[in-house]
């Protein structure tokens, strides 16, 4: 068990594995993160995530409600003025002026918990600590999320998966599909290579048999990873918890020693150096490396540097998904433009089952005023995860505009 206080150097250990230890122990607590200015926070009760913090604006609540379209400025600052008064929380100020129901309230602590837990377990530098609660959450706060089921999709998301071989263990080490699952994966939009490795290890087999499967290395390593993290499939030799990562495959540039109080989500010493010039950002000479760049440049703030990247490694790897993805992701905040819209169905092409960024994708054009272009993205969401529940509020709400324009 890891000591409460010790603060952990992300490149040493990733964020998952921890998260996986914090559930084999039942521990209960606060995991705080710091990268750079950033500090996020997991909360567990016994093992389980229950809720997550962020000093991050887009990660709030009211900042992704607007974000998403849901609430207009002018109602967000209303219930943030509301909510300056002791007890008084944004959501039900929303609720009470009726701008939102509450089951869409609940629907969107849950998604916004969800997005922080996942930022989180992409991260491959920064620290980490374990810190006791200081006071018991309140009741209404604990949500009921499924921890495998994150550390499912975290695998999907995370940027260098050569990190996760080491991980994983010997070529010898023997899987073998788990019964029953520990959650409903069967609902989650499922990638070609997971698919491939939960038919072949409905027989055991050894991880090396495992990553003969034909597809790219990169996907099966996420794939394999995903599902053991998940608890899909069972490994028959202990897998390490906390393996030092080789030196020849360094996961981020050196760090300064840090402040070893993460109190209130202190942020700790910036973990890298400092950043370059927006308007001149270094571009990595391979892609996975620059999109990990870009997404440390955005954790912490450095938005236009980000996007400035983005562009450049997008126009020199052209097939890099992961880059154009990010970038589309990033610039749907802004007003509508063409080559935004470009970026978005030239990364769907590459995954037309990614209900993440079309859902975005379909948001951007509500925004824009193209509602026709929306609901067509939005059914096709549908069409891949019927359970989309962001998806079906959306649709249901543009169709009842066009009934009413139709009247």
């Amino acid at each position: 068990m890891r000591d409460e206080g010790q603060p952990v150097d992300i490149s040493q250990i990733l964020v998952s594995e921890e998260v996986r230890q914090i559930r084999r122990e039942r521990w209960s607590g606060i995991l705080a993160l710091a990268q750079g200015e950033v500090a996020k926070g997991l909360y567990f009760i016994d093992g389980d995530t229950v809720f997550a913090a962020s000093t991050v604006e887009e990660d709030r609540l009211g900042a992704n409600l607007y974000r998403i379209g849901r609430i207009t400025e002018a109602q967000f600052r209303t219930a943030m003025a509301e909510a300056q008064a002791p007890g008084r929380r944004l959501g039900q100020a929303l609720i009470d002026a009726g701008v939102i129901r509450p089951a869409e309230l609940a629907a969107a602590v849950i998604g916004q918990t969800e997005r922080i837990v996942l930022s989180v377990l992409r991260w491959t530098n920064g620290r980490l600590q374990r810190r006791p609660m200081d006071r018991p959450l309140p009741p209404d706060l604990i949500l009921h999320l499924s921890t495998p089921r994150l550390l499912v999709l975290g695998a999907r998301l995370f940027p260098n998966p050569r990190l996760l071989e080491p991980v994983l263990g010997r070529p010898g080490v023997r899987l073998r599909r788990a019964f029953p699952a520990p959650f409903e994966y069967d609902q989650l939009p499922t990638s070609p290579p997971e698919r491939a490795v939960l038919a072949l290890c409905a027989r055991e087999k050894t991880l090396a048999e495992v990553l003969r499967l034909p597809h790219p290395r990169p996907q099966l390593l996420r794939a394999i990873y995903g599902l053991v993290a998940g608890g899909l499939l069972e490994t028959l030799e202990p897998v390490a918890v906390e393996v030092p990562l080789p030196v020849s495959v360094p996961l981020a540039e050196p760090s300064p020693p840090t402040n070893p109080s993460l109190s209130d989500y202190t942020p700790l010493d910036d973990a890298g150096p400092p950043a370059r010039s927006p308007g001149q950002p270094e571009v990595p000479s391979n892609p996975e490396i620059g999109e990990q760049k870009a997404r440390s440049m955005l954790e912490r703030g450095q938005r236009e540097a980000a996007v400035e990247l983005l562009r450049q490694l997008v126009e020199r790897f052209p097939e890099a998904r992961g880059c154009r993805r990010l970038l589309a992701m990033t610039e749907s905040q802004s007003d509508f433009r063409k080559e935004v819209e470009r970026h978005f169905l030239k990364a769907l092409e590459g995954d037309p089952d990614d209900v993440e960024l079309r859902h975005r994708l379909a948001t951007y054009y509500r925004r824009s005023g193209m509602s026709g272009r929306a609901m067509t993205q939005l059914r096709l969401v549908l069409s891949v995860d019927p359970g989309h529940a962001g998806a079906w509020r959306d649709l249901g709400e543009l169709e009842a505009g066009e009934g009413r324009r139709g009247r």
